[in-house]
């Protein structure tokens, strides 16, 4: 019985440090890719860059895929596929036009408002029942953004909506994950998703026809690859671990967007980024806690 419950216990153990890793390695990479926006973000117009996201996502999952990208495109939901592909495709395009006007911990700071405003929506169009505790730090999240977002401040920076909008957006796109996650496959999720990208981020690239350098180039198939990485990484954790376990670490997003902030661009977050930041993190991990219980 001993040696049953200690090979139990050195399974769970390994399980639990294999999903750490495997989520750690995910939101890094997902942090590298903001990065790569952020940079062509400063010589191409974020529309562009939105498409050079999902046409080099598609080109690399046809490949990894081949004869299988067919089979793959068989859905249940195919117009809910294609409208959850479109919702993540307008939070790319809010992201991506904050990346390129915000302090890189600013602009994600605030799109970690997300888990909070999701389950608003999960109330109101999923009829989850949601506390007076769950409202209230709902409420706290919110007041969270509003003081990054400062706008009692003379030099309030209007550019703060996008990631909001973000936010509100990716919620959205959550609930619909949810739904589609009980017939569809993981491969043909991601599919619907680099497609829908692809083909509604097309006339991007006729009205924003900035020619790009050969670096350029390399950085924009880099937005798909750190993508389809860092996406199918996240698939893996939850293979070995419970989505209550995986949930809080997407707040480890704000930590490397501080770091990277100051690493690369000198951007120390100012005392209101950081305390606002914080509730936002605390009201998130407290959902999940609720949501587990």
């Amino acid at each position: 019985m001993n040696n049953m419950l200690n090979i139990s216990f050195k399974n769970n153990l390994s399980k639990s440090l294999t999903g750490t890793i495997l989520l750690i390695g995910t939101y890094f990479f997902f942090s590298v890719m903001e990065l790569t926006a952020k940079e062509l973000g400063e010589s191409f117009n974020p529309f562009l860059i939105v498409f050079a996201r999902y046409s080099s996502q598609l080109v690399i999952l046809i490949i990894i895929f081949n004869k299988k990208s067919l089979k793959h495109l068989k859905s249940d939901f195919p117009i809910l596929q294609s409208l959850r592909g479109t919702l993540l495709l307008i939070t790319t395009c809010f992201m991506f036009t904050g990346l390129a006007y915000l302090p890189f911990a600013e602009n994600i700071a605030i799109y970690m408002i997300g888990p909070v405003i999701t389950t608003l929506l999960a109330s109101l169009i999923l009829k989850e029942k949601i506390s007076l505790t769950q409202m209230i730090i709902v409420i706290i999240g919110l007041i969270g953004a509003l003081i990054i977002a400062n706008p009692q401040s003379a030099t309030f920076n209007y550019f703060v909506i996008f990631p909001l909008l973000a936010a509100l957006c990716f919620s959205f796109f959550t609930i619909s994950t949810k739904f589609l996650n009980l017939t569809d496959s993981n491969q043909t999720t991601l599919l619907y998703t680099a497609i829908s990208g692809t083909v509604l981020s097309l006339p991007f690239l006729f009205i924003y026809s900035d020619t790009p350098t050969l670096f350029h180039l390399f950085l924009m198939l880099c937005l798909g690859l750190l993508a389809t990485i860092g996406h199918f990484l996240f698939i893996n954790a939850l293979k070995v671990i419970n989505a209550s376990f995986a949930a809080p670490f997407v707040y480890l997003t704000v930590l490397l967007a501080a770091f990277w902030g100051f690493f690369l661009y000198n951007e120390i977050p100012n005392n209101n980024t950081i305390a606002g930041g914080l509730l936002i993190i605390i009201a998130g991990i407290f959902i999940i806690r609720i949501k587990k219980k």
